[in-house]
């Protein structure tokens, strides 16, 4: 009688292969598959990653293209009508305007600047680099009459360049020139005088904080009215600290204003 034969014959073999085989094929396609979804993560934060860079640098780039000093109106101030324009026929009403900027400004003093810095519009530099001057309005076009607050920002600062440096603001022909305090001292206003005993320069304020030059308010902005601002900038040669180290330096500014609703006698809002 024959003996049965255990052991797998080759054909039997065959189908313990394909299987193994189709289990080796499905491994292989999901390893394909995560590999596939991991690059297309990879691309899509990398497009992510590009598209960032690319709007931080047309921000920084337009930044820079917007010079040293800028001025801005509150955006809902500018919806309800109160808007800024180089000229005063307000033909080209924007709420943001920006000065031509000083490249290697070089010190001057007030006695050596122009006579007509708040009769031309728009920016009108010094030719020789020693100042930085810019004319523009403010105007309520308006249904309502308002207030409005305003304020200089120092938004940078290199190598101390503004401990020298002098602001002079025009509100409507009216000038005041503002300074940063005496050094060493907290409210003491800069004042350099010769051997008899002469002034050489003129302050009439002190910066109001570290970071800012000016604030100022317009309690009443009538329907209508129109404010006219020239802003004056330069490093005051006779000051101690107009030094060599500061000429290299740089300062940054920005003019905001924002408007607020009036109350009435009875204490509601206009």
């Amino acid at each position: 009688m024959a003996k049965k034969n255990n052991n797998p014959q080759p054909n039997e073999a065959v189908g313990g292969d394909d299987r193994m085989s189709k289990y080796g094929v499905k491994t292989e396609s999901k390893k394909v598959k995560k590999r596939e979804a991991f690059i297309r993560i990879l691309l899509i934060i990398l497009i992510i990653l590009l598209l960032f860079l690319s709007v931080m640098f047309a921000c920084s780039s337009y930044i820079n293209k917007a010079g040293d000093f800028t001025v801005t109106m509150d955006k809902d101030s500018f919806n309800v009508g109160i808007s800024l324009c180089e000229t005063p026929d307000f033909k080209e009403p924007t709420r943001f305007l920006a000065g031509t900027k000083v490249e290697n400004m070089r010190d001057t003093t007030l006695e050596w600047l122009p006579d007509n810095l708040d009769s031309v519009n728009g920016s009108h530099n010094g030719s020789n680099r020693d100042y930085l001057a810019y004319t523009f309005y403010v105007k309520n076009a308006g249904k309502v009459d308002v207030g409005y607050d305003t304020y200089i920002s120092i938004d940078s600062v290199a190598l101390d360049a503004d401990e020298a440096m002098r602001v002079m603001v025009y509100v409507n022909g009216e000038p005041t020139i503002y300074a940063k305090p005496k050094k060493g001292t907290i409210d003491t206003l800069e004042d350099n005088r010769d051997d008899n005993g002469q002034s050489r320069y003129q302050v009439d304020r002190n910066f109001s904080t570290n970071t800012r030059v000016m604030e100022a308010r317009n309690e009443l902005f009538k329907v209508g009215d129109i404010d006219k601002y020239t802003v004056v900038i330069w490093l005051e040669g006779w000051d101690p600290e107009c030094v060599n180290d500061i000429l290299d330096g740089e300062v940054k500014m920005s003019m905001n204003f924002k408007s607020y609703e009036l109350e009435t006698s009875d204490g509601k809002t206009a």
